[in-house]
């Protein structure tokens, strides 16, 4: 008989690293505690920033210098962090609320929408309805509670999203720091390939040109590039080829709202003649 094939673990391989589980365990724990903590930036980065703690550019290198395969993108993410120094500091809460909502309005911006039911229904979802059962069945199955200060936000938004994604890596690294059984780690490794497939990796690339394109430049222009590049990593990391979103179909979806929301106006909206 030949011998047993070695388990070993995926995402490591992409950087080159091999052998079994149990000696990778500590790079294991360690990428997974990476990747935790870049979601858990970037979900605190896309909520509404009620202080000047909302976000720290540098509080992502150390993280990224950890989970970025490609040398190419850990420049690009040097020079974009490194540029937050030349303006952020010097800007109010206010003004970057400001811009905050300049970007992605009070309401539903239909320029760049921070909610993934604004984005069709591409990739096996059914309805747009169905984008927050699907999510709704995602954070139920895991465990995850919205956090206390983003609850107020639908499911489907970014910061939510991303939190999810944050949590469902830390859970990880609990699980290959405390020994579970590898199936269960395997169970949730397979939920965050889905979880990119279908929803992260479907919608957040378009929602990136978007915001990039309403932003133009500054704090929210740099910021979607770097969870553009994070996204694509994420993406290679995992070895999950998302459906995603391209530009004419959102647009033709986006005039299918409006038009029913004309359709369905009550009878006071109508102009008069």
């Amino acid at each position: 008989m030949g011998e047993a094939t070695q388990v070993t673990d995926q995402m490591l391989a992409k950087f080159g690293s091999s052998g079994s589980l149990e000696e990778l365990k500590e790079e294991r724990i360690s990428l997974n505690l990476a990747r935790g903590r870049i979601y858990d930036i970037l979900s605190h980065g896309f909520s509404y920033p009620w202080n000047r703690k909302f976000f720290r550019p540098k509080s992502l290198l150390e993280p990224m210098d950890v989970v970025l395969l490609g040398e190419e993108d850990w420049k690009s993410l040097k020079g974009i962090v490194d540029g937050y120094a030349n303006y952020l500091p010097s800007m109010t809460i206010k003004q970057v609320q400001s811009e905050y909502i300049n970007v992605f309005g009070h309401a539903v911006s239909m320029e760049c929408p921070p909610y993934e039911m604004q984005y069709g229904t591409e990739g096996g979802i059914q309805s747009q309805t169905d984008v927050l059962i699907q999510l709704g069945g995602f954070y139920e199955t895991f465990g995850f509670e919205m956090p206390r200060n983003r609850s107020k936000e639908r499911v489907d938004h970014i910061s939510n999203e991303l939190a999810f994604m944050s949590y469902m890596c830390f859970r990880m690294a609990y699980g290959v720091q405390n020994d579970h059984d590898e199936r269960k780690i395997g169970v949730l490794q397979s939920g965050m390939k889905k979880f990119i497939r279908n929803h992260v990796g479907r919608w957040l690339p378009l929602f990136c040109i978007f915001a990039a394109r309403k932003a133009e430049r500054g704090l929210y222009r740099d910021l979607v590039e770097i969870l553009a590049l994070f996204i694509k990593n994420e993406v290679g990391l995992l070895d999950v080829k998302p459906v995603t979103v391209e530009e004419p179909e959102y647009r033709s979806m986006s005039y299918s709202m409006e038009n029913d929301l004309i359709a369905n106006a009550p009878a006071e909206c109508e102009p008069r003649s």
